[in-house]
């Protein structure tokens, strides 16, 4: 921890709550607390007794995890989009993703139109998708985006929370689009990741 976060007060200190951390690392939050009870995340209590984990020790816990994670095959760096338009799912998505491919090319889409408009702008060889999101679902693009026939992405990776029934009720996936479910677990979305680009890099 720098200097100038040492000197603060717990209040003072960027934190985040048990769940945000949780969703940050793809764990459960009992996971969590165990870690904060071992010493490995930096944590306190408000006044009215909530845990309030440090968002520094949080981020440097990530990195260290990410340490021993596969990489995906070396060759050229692809181009990627991240459809999500949530925050933290964003944020963890995109961390799974630079562990995976250190060098890509990554632009983000907040919601199904604006990834459209990027598609024809960055024409990504990877696009990764949340299906709940405003304006457009993400059923819709990755539908579209499977029936194109001009730079069409190389992967299409799905990011859900739902379950599978509910999704087949949405009409269903396309053809070989690969599925991350929620709340993502790095390990083993990065695992699928690097097993799914293998198979068409190689």
């Amino acid at each position: 921890m720098n200097d100038a976060t040492a000197s603060l007060t717990p209040a003072e200190q960027p934190s985040y709550s048990t769940t945000e951390v949780a969703r940050l690392l793809g764990v459960s939050q009992p996971t969590v607390q165990r870690w904060v009870d071992q010493g490995l995340l930096m944590a306190w209590k408000t006044p009215g007794g909530h845990r309030r984990i440090d968002a520094q020790s949080a981020h440097e816990f990530r990195a260290q995890r990410n340490q021993d994670k596969p990489v995906a095959p070396s060759t050229s760096p692809p181009t990627i989009l991240l459809v999500e338009d949530d925050a933290i799912d964003r944020e963890v998505a995109s961390a799974v993703i630079a562990a995976t491919w250190p060098h890509a090319r990554l632009y983000q889409a907040a919601n199904g139109i604006e990834a459209l408009l990027m598609i024809g702008q960055f024409k990504p060889d990877i696009v990764l998708s949340d299906i709940v999101m405003p304006h457009m679902n993400g059923l819709e693009v990755l539908r579209q985006l499977s029936q194109m026939e001009n730079s069409k992405p190389r992967l299409l990776v799905a990011i859900t929370s739902l379950k599978p029934a509910r999704i087949a009720e949405m009409g269903g996936l396309p053809p070989k689009v690969l599925l991350i479910p929620k709340p993502i677990e790095p390990d083993m979305a990065q695992v699928a990741l690097v097993s799914a680009w293998q198979q068409i890099a190689w």
